[in-house]
This record gives C-alpha cells, structure tokens and sequence, in this order.
C-alpha cells in the first residue's frame, strides 16, 4: 500500500473542491467571476498574465468523470487470482494512485484534471475501487457512475482516450517492477483491455478534431503556439513596452490555459499546485487572474505610459494570426480563435467602445403611417410602392453588423403584397413576395397568393433569425384569420421569391448612416392596403 504522504501528494495534484473535469463549451467565465468570453495575449502586469477566463466551466455533477474513475465500470472479473497477483487492495490502491499520478503527469491529458473543480480524492476512491472489482478482490463492488453518464459532455477525444490507456499501462509496469513482482504481462493485458473495451462510452469526439483544442494539438499544440505568438509579441516594439517587469514565465503558463479552455477542458482560474515542471508559476494559491484588474492602469514604459488601446489589440492579435500560421493551422480555425477572443478586448483596453466587435443597437421607426398602398400597382419597382424613409444619422457606430425589419400593414389579402427594404447605398432586399404564389418574375403580374389577412396592429418582423419561411406566411389560416394575431407566427426568414438582389446577411459592413425605405407594393386589385409601421433595428459596429 501506498504511504499515506504518497497518497495526499497524489492527491493534491488532483484534488479540488467538486465533482467535475470542465466542460468544454457553454457560456464562458473569467476566473474572477466576468462575464467575458476569452482572451488574448495582451499587457499584464508584474504579478499575473493579462487573461482571464475563456472559457465556462460547470460542475457536471451527474454528467462528468470528475467524480468517477475514468477505466470502466464493468464488475467482472478478469481472473480470480488477479486480485492476489495486484497486490489484493492494497495493490489495487497502489495502482490508482500510479495512473492518477501519471495522468495528472501527462500534458496531452492533463488539462481535464489541473483544475480545481476537479474532485480527485473521489476519483482515486472509484478507480481503487474498480480495479480491485475487475480483479475479483473479496468484497470489492464498483457503485460509483457509468462512464457514458460520468463522461457526458467532456468532449473526451479518442486521441484522449487512447493516451490515458497508455499511462495506465505505464502505471502497470511501474506496479509491476515494484510493489507487485508477481503481476503478469497477461495480468496488464487483461487489465487494459477491460479499459479499451470502454472506448465507446467515455469518447464523444471520435474523429479527434470536434473543437479548436483537439485541431490545434491539445496542450502540446498550444504550447508551441503562444510561444511563437510571445515570440511575436514580445519582439514588437509597439508592444513590449507594456510587459517590462512581468513574469512571462507565468504569462505563458496562464496563456495556454487560457486557449486550452475557449471550447477544452482547461479551466483558467482554476490552477492547483502541479506536477513539478509543468505548468510553472501558478498553483492554487496563485490562480491566473481576471482580465480587467490585471490591465487596470497598465502603460506602455517605451511609449511615454501610454495606455492600452484597441490598435494594441488588434496588433496583438495579428501576431497571433502569424503565429497560427507557422504552427499551419487552417483558416478557419485561425480565424475563429482570433474571434473567439475579440471579446476580451473591453476588459483591456482603455476605450472600450473602440473594440473590434463592440456593438450598439438602435431602432428608427415610423409610426401611424397611414400610406396607402395603391392597389394592383406594384410593377417590381419602389416607385410603384408605398414607402416609409427612416433616417440613421451617424453616431461613430456607422458599420452595419445585422439588420431586422417590422413591418405593420392592414390589409384583407396578404398574398398580395410584396415588401422590400432599400439601404442608403441602394442595395435592395426583397424580404417577402406574394407569399403562397410561386411568381414567376418579381413584376407584380401574377396574383394572388396566400388568402390571409394582416393587421398594423399585429405586426410582422423579418430578419436572419426568424423562426418561419415568408413564403409560408399565413398557411393554415383562411379568409377570416389574421397572421400573428391569430397564428402566434410574427417572426419570418425573408423569402425573395423571383426576386433577385442582395439579402440581409450581404449588408452586414456596409454603411449604417443615411436614408433606408421600407416600402410595400400591393399586385392584385379589389383589397385596400394601408403601410402603418415600419421600423429597422439595426445592430452596428464601430
């Protein structure tokens, strides 16, 4: 048996205060408590890196292997001398406490159980407990978690599972050359293949590649990322001025926990004392820090104390798209973990609102209308329709970044109509044409469509998030139903029909200030349509 110091060394390189690993995605925290995303490699101070948290992590509780051992939970025995051969339960102690050593050891694992939240006592108690039931040990019963549920939501890899199957052989041989002399290399096969037969429920990500933290190479990968990436950074004058006095050995450590956790297991703020060599300068009295109290007051000393800016930022971040680049990941990826950590960048950065993706949303309406729309008019041309201008003045905010549009109209035919909406720069968008009729061309000379009703009173909203096709507006209802008032169906995806021309996702960076219409144009006689409502919500970016 394992001296009891051996045991707490153990685990006190895997103990934590609950009952999970991480989990890999979900709204992400800082280790502070922030409500921010991610983070760059940005200015720090003397005393920690300037990230924070990048990623959420949850106490799995009923779903994570935190608690739970991570070889199986199968009761059978492979050998009854097996238990007398390991060492009886003593032996089987001794051996959890290897494979916990050795996964802990381990930095293509590790991320899953270098955190604080991660329970390791409970987790060595079930692998004891496992391997002296897979040994047939007298009275031993394995009644912690199943691995699918223990494992739900880990994201655990096969390239994970596959390492961890090799630190536990290790751990064999290491029990085998020690403390159990009569152990066989049938014994170890035995016992590993018990593990590797469990393969299917503990692995979720089967390819390897579900996430940034797979594609990019785990740990390792990321460890020879930020070190170009500092590389980079350091080397820049514009920059390095922010850093003197840091500590970068603990900035780098704290760099690559923090892109381990943007969709991986680690979790930034939840350092605990490591194995010695790995992951220096934190421990858990020393835990990475939140972003904005580490960059709180932070100058450039080369710079005249010049605070940090959006211009830092965003320089800071081309050297990481260098550094992707010499550790070949693909564009994709590159560009989503450069996305991924725009949002720390108000937690940085002296002018928040000068952040690349800082947004604002404004609504422009015009209400109680009244503009007729003339009946059987519309010829696929705005002048043949009823109009509203709204005007977006300038504010700095002047990017268009998305665009939705709500539109009242009273009218006893809505098949009938058509609706666009026409940006400063004239770009047109057809968010709805005579839904229920397959037109043949956007001119207005086939009618009708669908049979329904509208009312100003219960309008309609158009937009990239919309829970229902236009084309399909007002299905299900006949002549005597009103669309929203009486279908609870107010939300549509635009549908152009055979109309041709831009959508609202082709306006996304153009420009937001100047005059946008509304306009409804109505192709059939015999009904009167009236445009009460028009208002654009525009969400804009600097």
């Amino acid at each position: 048996m394992p001296s009891t110091a051996a045991r707490v060394l153990v685990l006190a390189l895997v103990a934590g205060c609950a009952d999970d690993l991480a989990q890999p995605t979900g709204e992400p925290t800082t280790s502070e408590g922030s409500s921010t995303t991610t983070t760059s490699g940005g200015p720090t101070d003397s005393t920690a890196p300037p990230v924070t948290s990048s990623v959420g992590t949850t106490t799995e509780g009923e779903a994570t292997s935190a608690s739970e051992p991570t070889i199986g939970s199968t009761t059978e025995t492979v050998d009854a001398e097996l238990c007398l051969r390991l060492g009886g339960p003593q032996g089987a102690e001794a051996l959890a406490v290897a494979i916990a050593g050795a996964v802990v050891a381990d930095d293509r694992i590790n991320a899953y159980f270098l955190n604080a939240e991660f329970d390791g006592g409970r987790f060595i108690d079930c692998l004891v407990d496992q391997l002296a039931t897979i040994a047939g040990c007298p009275g031993a019963t394995y009644t912690c978690k199943g691995m699918t549920a223990a494992h739900a939501e880990l994201g655990v890899s096969a390239i994970d599972f596959a390492d961890f199957v090799a630190d536990v052989a290790t751990a064999l041989d290491s029990h085998q050359a020690g403390s159990a002399p009569l152990l066989t290399d049938a014994d170890k096969a035995a016992l590993t293949g018990a593990l590797a037969a469990l393969e299917a429920e503990v692995v979720e990500d089967a390819g390897s590649d579900a996430t940034l933290y797979q594609r990019l190479g785990r740990k390792p990968g990321l460890q020879a990322l930020v070190d170009s990436w500092l590389a980079g950074v350091l080397g820049d004058a514009t920059l390095s001025g922010f850093f003197a006095g840091a500590d970068e050995v603990r900035f780098e450590t704290c760099l690559v926990r923090q892109l381990a956790g943007v969709d991986g297991p680690a979790v930034y703020g939840g350092e605990v004392d490591p194995p010695p060599g790995l992951e220096p300068g934190v421990g858990a009295a020393t835990p990475c820090r939140a972003m904005q109290p580490v960059h709180m007051g932070v100058t450039n000393e080369m710079l005249g104390g010049a605070p940090i800016t959006s211009a830092d930022f965003v320089t800071m971040l081309s050297h990481l798209a260098a550094a992707l680049a010499t550790v070949t990941a693909d564009d994709e990826d590159a560009a989503a973990l450069q996305k991924a950590l725009e949002p720390l960048c108000p937690e940085m950065v002296v002018d928040p609102e000068d952040c690349p993706g800082v947004t604002e949303v404004d609504e422009f309406a015009e209400v109680d209308l009244g503009a007729a729309i003339e009946d059987g008019a519309y010829d696929g041309t705005p002048a043949s329709m009823a109009c509203a201008t709204l005007t977006v003045p300038a504010s700095g905010f002047d990017v268009v970044e998305a665009v939705e549009v709500e539109v009242g109209v009273q009218t006893g035919y809505a098949g009938d109509l058509t609706i666009k909406l026409i940006s400063p720069a004239a770009e047109t968008v057809t968010l709805v044409s005579r839904p229920g009729l397959a037109e043949a061309a956007d001119d207005g000379s086939q009618c009708s469509g669908d049979n329904s009703n509208l009312s100003a009173a219960a309008p309609l909203t158009f937009g990239l998030q919309g829970k229902k096709d236009a084309e399909l507006m007002g299905d299900g209802l006949d002549t005597d139903g009103t669309i929203c008032k009486d279908d609870n169906a107010c939300s549509y995806t635009p549908n152009p029909g055979a109309a041709i021309g831009p959508d609202l996702a082709s306006l996304a960076g153009s420009p937001a200030p100047g005059e946008w219409q509304v306009c409804v144009g109505d192709s059939c006689g015999g009904f009167t349509a009236t445009l009460q409502l028009a208002r654009l919500r525009l969400t804009r970016a600097k």
